[in-house]
């Protein structure tokens, strides 16, 4: 069921007695852009954590015990060309709770909660609070920092410097960076709350045994304004380069980290999409895939080897664990699983495997209120919505012709290796 409550706002609801829970979330949608990306990092963190009514992360604790072991979150996404500030609730539905005595149901008291914290948020003298503010700066920076130690990421975010030479939105974390985090001052994050409040899309879903009317009654106390939103694409498109970019740096691990980075040019509204989704897991986003079975499992040249498929940028980046002395043979050997979907070498019986597997995936994120919800928004930005009938039958009709098709346009775009040292610190 989807609604329009305002200008630029919607409100999606999956009413279901499914689960035990009731699921919300909130997303403020903005378009890209490298100088904003940090600031509403920042924001979610401020938000997340002073409230007027819950000041400390303490009090906010206290409240969500309260409400009978409440989840709450905000966190940020960065989804094509869109920067999400997206805020999570989940409430057990009192119906399953053998005592309930509160006047006011959960789901209200969820909503309640959302709102205090969107819209009362901790502001002495009409300013961030200066304790509360340092603190999630030098959190965020701490944060930030903290994502190299993972050597994996460092390794995958060089890649995508390489990849998107000249776009650093695309390149950037969805958390930002520390030079921009350093020269933010309490105010200029004030300014980027209001101008999420007043200019961000909105779009706003629950999902548990609800009615619409309760669910427009909570709605109707914030005071959502009207917005003009230009509904411009999601999807980031970009030109193959003629040279593949490559690049490496030397840090403390024993296990050298290869990433490869292709143009993979199918987005999520192309009629080959489903192909790609295949293609992608016969190539190496399964353990049945041709990475895992002849790069780690026969040939023994990786500790891992998998590979990922985003079709709102159209890339594939493919993610290993190597002796660095075998970064040449690696990326031989991953061409040559690449060179043989495209010339057709694909067994009619792992075809069907990997088919299999995509489904049940597929069946089993159905049991999951958060999937549903993190789904609904992806359908409100492409404007795409599939029931799971038409998918399964677009699944069941991709042949090894299709799968051959799609490889055909996969072109390695950037390699970055991680490598040396003999340290013991990964």
């Amino acid at each position: 069921m989807h609604f329009r409550i305002r200008d630029g706002v919607t409100l999606d609801l999956l009413p279901t007695k499914q689960f035990k829970t009731i699921g919300m979330k909130v997303d403020f949608v903005a378009p890209l852009t490298a100088t904003a990306i940090t600031a509403r990092a920042l924001l979610a963190q401020v938000l997340e954590t002073s409230t007027a009514a819950y000041p400390t992360q303490t009090a906010l604790a206290r409240q969500l015990s309260r409400l009978y072991g409440a989840s709450f979150g905000i966190s940020v996404v960065k989804l094509g060309t869109k920067h999400v500030i997206r805020l999570t609730c989940s409430v057990v539905d009192e119906q399953y709770l053998d005592q309930f005595a509160d006047q006011t149901p959960l789901f209200e008291q969820g909503m309640a909660l959302l709102k205090a914290v969107l819209f009362e948020p901790l502001l002495p003298n009409g300013q961030f609070d200066p304790a509360t503010f340092t603190q999630q700066r030098q959190n965020l920076l701490t944060a930030i920092k903290s994502l190299d130690d993972d050597k994996q990421y460092l390794a995958n975010r060089r890649l995508q410097e390489l990849l998107f030479t000249g776009q650093p939105a695309q390149a950037m974390s969805a958390l930002g960076d520390t030079t921009t985090l350093g020269e933010l001052s309490a105010a200029d994050v004030l300014g980027t709350y209001h101008d999420m409040l007043a200019n961000d899309a909105i779009h706003v879903a629950v999902v548990g045994d609800v009615t619409e009317d309760r669910v427009q009654a909570a709605l109707a106390t914030w005071p959502l304004t009207d917005r003009t939103v230009t509904d411009d694409s999601p999807y980031y498109r970009w030109e193959q380069r003629d040279q593949v970019q490559s690049g490496d740096d030397l840090a403390p691990v024993v296990q050298a980290k290869l990433n490869l980075a292709y143009r993979l040019p199918v987005y999520r509204d192309d009629a080959d999409f489903v192909p790609a989704v295949v293609f992608n897991a016969a190539f190496g986003g399964s353990p049945l895939s041709l990475l895992f079975t002849n790069v780690r499992e026969k040939a023994s040249l990786a500790y891992y080897a998998s590979s990922s498929y985003n079709p709102f940028t159209g890339t594939m980046g493919v993610q290993s664990g190597i002796q660095a002395e075998n970064q040449e043979q690696v990326i031989a050997i991953i061409g040559e699983q690449l060179a043989a979907l495209q010339h057709g070498e694909l067994s009619t019986d792992l075809l069907a495997e990997v088919k299999a597997s995509l489904l049940n995936a597929r069946l089993a994120g159905l049991d999951s209120p958060q999937r549903k919800l993190v789904g609904l928004l992806n359908s409100e930005l492409t404007h795409l919505t599939e029931p799971l009938e038409v998918w399964q039958k677009k699944l069941a009709a991709v042949t090894v012709a299709d799968v051959q098709r799609v490889a055909q346009q996969v072109t390695l775009q950037a390699t970055y290796c991680l490598h040396g040292g003999d340290q013991d610190a990964e």
